[in-house]
């Protein structure tokens, strides 16, 4: 099954990053990245089938931009 989230940074501050994510824009859900220990929580599901499917991916996601010290405003997963 192939997969696409589109992931949108929405509020950054200090200590951590908000994204919304989804498999298109008529469908978010809401992370938060924590800057310093690099945990993901989800905050709100995508309104789709597989949301917890979305989600992991989307904190993969942003978890590897965490590595390199970066938040982009715009990124996606596709497989």
């Amino acid at each position: 099954m192939a997969f696409y989230v589109l992931i949108l940074k929405d509020q950054e501050d200090e200590t951590g990053v908000t994204y919304l994510f989804g498999p298109h824009e008529d469908s978010f859900g809401t992370l938060w990245l924590d800057k310093y220990s690099g945990e993901v929580k989800e905050l709100k599901e995508t309104p789709t089938q597989n949301s917890q499917a979305l989600f992991q991916r989307a904190a993969v996601k942003v978890r590897q931009y965490w590595k390199k010290g970066e938040f982009p405003e715009k990124t996606c997963w596709a497989s």
